[in-house]
């Protein structure tokens, strides 16, 4: 399973595949989980679903929190947003 990698700011180099972005989020955006180039948005869903587990193995108090992992292509645009109390 791919994880998300951090890219600064306009270091992205030479990559065909699509951005996607990662936030956890509930009422507001609690944390920005990273970018990661990937192949299309079936797999963007299954990282989204890998750091979903991640975040309830280190932070299992986030399972009844009203948490998701929202996941943005490029241009922001939602590909999808997992909540975290759907994960078992």
């Amino acid at each position: 399973m791919n994880e998300p990698r951090a890219w600064p700011p306009g270091a992205r180099g030479e990559c065909n595949m699509p951005l996607y972005h990662f936030d956890l989020v509930n009422t507001k955006t609690n944390f920005d989980a990273g970018d990661a180039d990937l192949p299309d948005d079936i797999e963007a869903m299954d990282t989204a679903d890998s750091i979903a587990r991640r975040v309830l193995r280190e932070r299992p108090e986030a399972r009844n929190g009203h948490y998701a992992i929202l996941v943005t292509d490029e241009e922001g645009e939602e590909i999808c947003c997992l909540p975290l109390d759907l994960i078992h």
